[in-house]
């Protein structure tokens, strides 16, 4: 009788570089299938609430570069989630180095 020892190394050695395959395939199916999935995602067209925001960031002037990029976007006929994540980005950008303090008071100076 064998042992539970050698039985293992016997069905490792028959099946084990068809399982490591199999498993190797099925990991990289499942990362494509994840990189697809987004891919559609970000061609996606944005909701009406998006759209709104957009018009905003077109008509402030305080983020000039984030203003223009907003212009453009909205000369498409249809915005894709990627170009509205890419002006978010901009406008992030630009806000945190836009450095704004508060008005000084007349005694202050």
């Amino acid at each position: 009788m064998l042992s539970i020892i050698s039985k293992h190394k016997i069905l490792q050695s028959k099946y084990g570089p068809r399982l490591d395959r199999f498993f190797n395939i099925l990991v990289i199916v499942m990362i494509l299938s994840f990189f697809i999935v987004g891919y559609k995602a970000l061609l996606r067209p944005v909701n009406n609430l998006q759209v709104d925001h957009v018009v905003q960031l077109s008509l402030q002037a305080s983020h000039p570069k984030t203003q223009l990029m907003a212009k453009e976007i909205l000369s498409h006929p249809q915005i894709q989630k990627i170009s509205y994540l890419r002006l978010m980005h901009a406008y992030q950008f630009e806000s945190n180095r836009i450095k704004q303090y508060p008005a000084m008071a007349q005694e202050d100076e």
